[in-house]
């Protein structure tokens, strides 16, 4: 699991936002995998129909727009999913990183019931054929706009206390793995001790013994495989002169990017590039 969780405080406060609002409440990863939800049990028109590959194609196609718009925008978005449904999601963050959401939905804000339901009832036919569904869609709350207003609002609250009780922490093997992203994505880049301590929030001690746990050597090691892996990847598929080839991988003295080269492969970039076009 990428997150840690304090399941029975988490419960507790999910358990608390339906009893206010009579609305289902999920947690997720920030791959937006359902970890935990209240009511407890899947029995819902979501569940129902997700079983149907489109439906579920394009379910998920909604949930990530969602999440895409929390995690730019850092904030909760009220949407529309494809079936007409209402949901709202709402980003839970660490040291100013998104790392999970929350999200309330599977309702409605059309208020006339048999319209409603003749309209859901002509999408889902489309995708089943099973009369499951058609029970289901009777169980689909109404709420009006300013109801969805007001537990969207409670469910901003929620995420803040979560943070503030620090109920959910990314795992320390997830923050590894966000760590090697931000390495990847600025590989041509300096990148320092103190530069991953900034975009992490991390202190060097901290940094330090999460590094030591899961990776070979120090900091400034792991750093430095990475560009030279890059840089290596680089010789294999590219037409790129070494002294290019070295800067791009973020190495400004080209005879110390040499040097390491070497010491890591075993073979200087110039043979391993006269090795890869014999071949």
């Amino acid at each position: 699991m990428s997150l840690l969780l304090h399941d029975k405080e988490l419960m507790e406060l999910m358990e608390n936002f339906h009893i206010l609002t009579g609305m289902r409440i999920v947690l997720l990863d920030e791959k937006r995998t359902e970890l935990i939800s209240y009511p407890l049990g899947n029995e819902t028109f979501c569940a129902c129909m997700r079983s149907n590959t489109e439906f579920n194609r394009k379910c998920r196609e909604s949930d990530a727009l969602a999440a895409e718009r929390c995690r730019k925008n850092k904030e909760l978005y009220i949407s529309r999913c494809h079936a007409g449904l209402i949901e709202a999601t709402a980003p839970i963050s660490e040291n100013g990183n998104i790392i999970g959401y929350m999200m309330f939905g599977q309702i409605t804000d059309q208020k006339n019931k048999k319209q409603f339901e003749e309209q859901m009832d002509a999408i889902c036919s489309l995708y089943s054929t099973q009369e499951e569904y058609k029970s289901l869609i009777k169980k689909i709350k109404y709420r009006s706009k300013k109801q969805i207003h007001a537990a969207s609002k409670i469910l901003e609250a929620c995420t803040s206390y979560i943070q503030l009780k620090e109920m959910v922490h990314l795992s320390e093997k997830r923050l590894i793995d966000k760590i090697e992203e931000f390495v990847d994505k600025h590989i041509g880049e300096e990148i320092s001790v103190e530069r991953l301590c900034k975009e992490f929030k991390l202190s060097r001690t901290k940094l330090y013994d999460i590094m030591r746990e899961y990776v070979d050597g120090g900091v400034a090691s792991f750093i430095r495989r990475k560009k030279l892996q890059y840089a290596k990847h680089l010789i294999s598929t590219s037409n790129m002169a070494i002294a290019e080839i070295a800067s791009a991988c973020g190495f400004s003295e080209y005879n110390y990017f040499l040097r390491v080269f070497k010491s890591e492969f075993g073979v200087s970039p110039k043979k391993l590039s006269k090795t890869i076009a014999k071949n």
